[in-house]
């Protein structure tokens, strides 16, 4: 498919570099899971772009200490320019998490997700975001009493961005989550997030 308005004529910008903190809140629990993340993507010509980040994140339900994340994703992009203020993007991830608990040993949980996305620069400061993802997560470790589960997810994301200047950015961010495990239970979690981002040629 060929883009109707290529990179040199857009006005969106991909290379970046991040940082952001966010807050879930997961069904059935009052305690949220705190993340901090850093991350960065690269366009490597018109439209296929590159990315990936490392989080960390604390979850401390009751009867258990904490528990700990640390993860790791990598994922490939695919934008179609629409028009010079909007794209249309295809994203194809894969994600790797330990997840430990005090006291015993941990799982990992390996997941691949294809996500649908639409950016619009609205004004010449402000950008909005949707995007949509399907994922699929395998735990390789049940040694852990963490109640983690394999199966599928989908997941929702909503976010504005206000442009500094060319090159600071802060985004704010909602996101929503529904995974069904393979135990039959079905787990739902609503997150808020910022992020600071900055773009480099």
């Amino acid at each position: 498919m060929s883009n109707s308005f290529a990179l040199d004529d857009s006005d969106l910008q991909y290379n970046s570099i991040s940082l952001g903190y966010s807050s879930s809140s997961v069904e059935g629990y009052s305690q949220k899971v705190n993340q901090l993340s850093v991350g960065g993507t690269y366009l490597l010509n018109d439209n296929i772009y590159l990315g990936g980040g490392l989080s960390s994140a604390t979850f401390s339900p009751p009867k258990v200490t904490q528990v700990n994340y640390a993860g790791v994703d990598i994922f490939v992009g695919y934008r179609i320019g629409i028009s010079r203020t909007t794209d249309i993007t295809l994203s194809a991830d894969y994600s790797s998490t330990d997840i430990t608990e005090a006291g015993y040993s941990g799982i990992t949980q390996n997941a691949v997700s294809a996500g649908l996305g639409l950016r619009s620069l609205v004004s010449p400061n402000i950008e909005l975001g949707t995007g949509v993802s399907l994922v699929n997560y395998q735990n390789e470790s049940t040694t852990s009493s963490v109640a983690l589960s394999s199966g599928t997810a989908t997941q929702f994301s909503a976010g504005i961005k206000y442009f500094l200047s060319k090159e600071f950015a802060l985004r704010g961010a909602y996101g929503y989550s529904s995974s069904n495990s393979s135990n039959g239970k079905t787990y739902t979690s609503n997150s808020v997030g910022i992020t600071g981002l900055y773009y480099f040629q």
